[in-house]
């Protein structure tokens, strides 16, 4: 697995051996956090996903827009 930092997000590359292409790429931001609440998983939504590296970085930037 490859990784490479992206402003505060850790950026991954980790096909799966699944046809689906959606989620080669994911990136989490260094305050995420997830748990689980009555058997359901939750997290603070500080990841996104993208088929590829360019769609990724347009994630990130358009997530920090929204949520600046």
């Amino acid at each position: 697995m490859e990784k490479e930092t992206y402003k505060k997000w850790e950026i991954y590359y980790n096909p799966s051996p699944t046809p689906i292409r959606a989620f080669d790429w994911v990136a989490i931001h260094r305050d995420y956090e997830a748990w689980t609440e009555d058997g359901v998983w939750v997290s603070n939504g500080l990841c996104v996903h993208a088929p590829n590296r360019k769609e990724l970085l347009e994630a990130i930037d358009e997530w920090e827009l929204e949520n600046a």
